[in-house]
């Protein structure tokens, strides 16, 4: 019933596939590399080093996220519509002044240790200055670009770190530090590069001061609300685990996080050229089919790249990673469940930011949040990294339900269509053979 309509319009699904699969390969470039980072810190620093690591990324996290309030998807929209050097003024002052208030903040709070705050900051900054770049790119279209930088940041990154920890002066923490900033001030240099062809250029509908400041933080603060309470939700826990268990279990944590995720590349890659599609159709009722094929489809994709991940033995984390890492496949039996029906919320999730309906992932994100605050304080005490892994599952879950829910309820679709159950599937690998025998044909 729902379907692509391979048969009547055939020509509309290779494109989207292309698309995707387009964009799963710089995803998947990406993953390798950073899990080559997480590989080589574990290697060189173990559990502690990584745990430590592990707070260091989340932090900037945290803070390139507040920064892109203003720097992040409201540039896309406003790019056409402002001149570059008011956008770059405006959005760099933003940068500057959110990574001055969390340095102050992490210099009072002992959310990481005091001698990190000062150098979380001003990676933060250098990082948000390229992430404004990218937004900008992509405002001009030039995806391209905004891939390649995306890339070589972490090509960089990796490079840095074997290369500093291959001496013994910067075989610590600080040598992941020095990493980050080479990494972090090439990919912003490079930015720039990419953002001089457009110097001359001129918006074609200039904007006042004013109004350009109001709609950038209208625009933004409305689409970031959702990713801040997402981000909260997924890394919270890091902290309690911190002050609960110690930097070693975050460590340990952290890895079986990384890896796990990592099978959300497949509707991530979807999520985006389905966003892309529905923010530019007006078609409710299209969108809303369209969303419900991508679901099934990355469920069941995601289902089987999912099984070879944890069913890999201890002894094979060990061996990747080190020792003190033996414990990662049960972690990511306790977030197995979370991490496939999350799937949901990313897709669907996407359906409503195309369709401008914010809202609803904020509500979804804050479900997930409020969940994950509780049990880490009831579970992380009780079983420490395992007890951490059940809040993460229990929390995806319940922000899963909830879109999942609103979705069924806007569009009439019941949630076991939502499901790739057998028809479905032999309805999919069908089409899919008559598209490809057809366009074999035409050739």
């Amino acid at each position: 019933m729902y379907c692509f309509c391979f048969v009547s319009h055939h020509k509309t699904p290779i494109n989207l596939f292309k698309k995707i699969y387009k964009t799963f390969g710089v995803k998947f470039s990406s993953a390798l590399l950073n899990l080559l980072i997480a590989v080589i810190v574990s290697q060189f620093l173990g559990s502690e080093g990584k745990g430590e690591q592990g707070l260091i990324i989340t932090t900037i996290a945290f803070i390139l996220i507040f920064s892109n309030i203003v720097g992040g998807a409201s540039l896309v929209f406003l790019t056409p519509r402002l001149h570059l050097k008011k956008l770059l003024l405006l959005s760099y002052v933003w940068t500057i002044v959110v990574s001055g208030i969390f340095a102050c903040i992490l210099l009072i709070f002992p959310f990481v240790e005091h001698k990190y705050a000062l150098h979380i900051a001003i990676l933060a900054a250098i990082n948000s200055f390229t992430a404004v770049n990218g937004s900008i790119l992509l405002g001009k279209q030039n995806i391209k670009a905004n891939n390649i930088i995306s890339f070589f940041q972490v090509f960089i990154t990796v490079v840095s770190l074997f290369a500093l920890f291959s001496f013994s002066p910067f075989l610590n923490i600080y040598g992941y530090f020095y990493a980050l900033y080479a990494a972090y001030l090439l990919s912003f240099v490079l930015s720039i590069i990419f953002l001089l062809q457009y110097k001359k250029e001129n918006s074609n509908a200039e904007m006042p001061y004013p109004k350009a400041i109001a709609m950038l933080f209208q625009y933004g603060f409305l689409n970031q609300l959702a990713h801040i309470a997402q981000l909260l939700s997924f890394r919270v826990s890091y902290y309690f685990l911190d002050s609960y268990t110690g930097i070693k279990a975050v460590g340990i944590y952290s890895n079986a996080v990384s890896i796990i995720e990592s099978v959300w590349m497949i509707s991530g890659s979807v999520a985006l050229v389905q966003y892309a599609k529905i923010a530019n159709s007006d078609d409710k009722k299209a969108n809303q089919n369209l969303t419900a094929d991508l679901l099934r489809i990355s469920l069941l994709l995601t289902f089987f790249v999912l099984i070879p991940v944890v069913i890999l033995p201890a002894s094979f984390y060990s061996f990747i990673f080190g020792k003190d890492f033996y414990d990662i496949n049960r972690i990511m039996w306790c977030m197995a469940p979370g991490i496939l029906v999350f799937v949901n919320a990313l897709i669907i999730g996407h359906y409503f930011s195309g369709s401008g309906k914010y809202l609803i992932n904020t509500l979804g994100s804050t479900i997930g949040l409020g969940i994950t605050i509780v049990l880490s304080i009831i579970m992380i005490p009780l079983y420490g990294y395992l007890g951490a892994a059940i809040t993460a599952s229990a929390s995806y879950l319940a922000t899963s339900i909830f879109v999942s829910w609103y979705f069924c309820k806007e569009s009439g679709i019941r949630f076991a269509e939502l499901l790739p159950t057998p028809k479905y599937i032999a309805h999919y690998y069908h089409s899919l053979k008559y598209v490809i025998t057809n366009k074999t044909s035409h050739e």
